[in-house]
């Protein structure tokens, strides 16, 4: 019996596919991954997926399709740039307001006129990271130390002029999280989940804090040992802030599947091409964030492939948008082939020592889209 073409294509891709993972899994890049990808072709959606590993390290749980991952920064652009969406179609506020004229708090003099725009871009000056937890971990009530966080961010020093430099910062969507939560009245993770993801019947495959929703037969991918509580997190967000802030937080804390985060990309690439829409926002002021701001590398919310050492790899087109997760979680979207790849892996697992996955990510993509488009489109 002959087998089709394509047919053939997708069983070489299969092969490859496991050949690269079974290399990593050897290597202990991470002890377990799903990976996937959407393709509009010919107005067919082609979808497919893989899972490998365990979910921990000599562990007997097998990763499948419904392993839910620690999404980690996957949530700024996902969580809280699609719920900053929804608040410019109500016109709360433009991409140029500035945050004095939204938080419902003091705000220090050096802060005043950075922007919407410039926290989603991450050229606000902000600095990148700071380790709040070891002080809020202190305080008792959960409140308390959700207010305490943003006075801290309020008063650090800004480390360059707004609208500058681009300084990747977890301060700025912590705070862009509860510029959301300020506006609505309800909790960053209830609103999402209400206004975006519901409508999209994916509240149930991407969440905050799943082991409070979910049945306890759900499996996750474990991350790091805790050193607070010497017990391997599972289920648990891993960034420190985002666990102290009760795992719901601007930058970190969505858990999801492979389903999830491929259908949502999908969605996203159907929406700017005007194949859909969505009731919270619309199609223009999707297309209108899916642009790097001023000449940056950054769109609002989402990175682009870099000119070298990318790790979408070699072959996304310059319409691409995507976003690394820390735990060892990405997704790249072609908004000009159609094309979504969404790799989700625990490289944190057992120690985020291991960097491994910074090559493994260009070539897992490489080897995707060199199956998915014609020699001529790869050059």
């Amino acid at each position: 019996m002959k087998t089709s073409p394509g047919l053939s294509c997708q069983v070489d891709l299969d092969v490859k596919i496991k050949g690269i993972f079974k290399k990593a899994l050897d290597r202990g890049l991470f002890s377990g991954a799903t990976a996937g990808y959407t393709f509009l072709n010919n107005h067919k959606n082609e979808i497919k997926t893989w899972a490998f590993g365990t979910t921990e390290n000599k562990g007997e749980n097998r990763i499948t399709k419904s392993t839910y991952f620690d999404l980690a920064s996957l949530t700024k652009p996902l969580v809280t740039v699609l719920s900053l969406l929804s608040l410019l179609d109500k016109k709360d506020f433009s991409l140029n307001t500035p945050i004095v004229h939204i938080l419902k708090r003091k705000i220090p003099a050096q802060m005043k006129n950075i922007e919407i725009g410039q926290l989603m871009a991450h050229c606000s000056g902000l600095p990148a990271y700071r380790e709040y937890y070891k002080n809020l971990i202190e305080i008792k009530y959960l409140s308390e130390r959700k207010e305490k966080i943003i006075d801290w961010i309020l008063n650090e020093k800004i480390e360059n002029p707004p609208g500058k430099i681009i300084t990747y910062s977890d301060l700025g969507y912590i705070l862009l999280g509860r510029i959301v939560e300020d506006f609505c009245g309800l909790s960053l993770d209830f609103y999402w989940s209400e206004r975006i993801v519901k409508h999209l019947g994916l509240q149930e495959f991407l969440l905050f804090n799943p082991k409070k929703y979910l049945d306890t037969q759900n499996t996750y991918a474990a991350t790091e040992n805790c050193p607070w509580t010497g017990k391997m997190l599972s289920g648990v967000v891993h960034d420190e802030n985002c666990r102290v802030l009760g795992g719901v937080a601007g930058h970190a804390g969505l858990f999801g599947t492979i389903d999830g985060v491929l259908h949502l990309c999908n969605h996203l690439v159907r929406q700017f091409r005007g194949e859909e829409i969505h009731p919270a926002y619309s199609t223009e002021n999707l297309r209108s964030i899916l642009k790097k701001y001023k000449k940056s590398s950054w769109m609002y919310g989402f990175d682009t492939p870099s000119v070298i050492g990318s790790s979408s790899g070699r072959y996304f087109s310059e319409k691409s948008a995507g976003h690394l997760g820390f735990t060892g979680t990405s997704f790249w979207i072609d908004l000009e082939r159609g094309i979504s790849i969404v790799l989700l892996t625990n490289r944190v697992h057992p120690t985020r020592e291991n960097e491994g996955i910074r090559q493994f990510r260009p070539i897992f993509h490489d080897t995707v889209m060199e199956d998915l488009l014609s020699p001529g489109e790869r050059s």
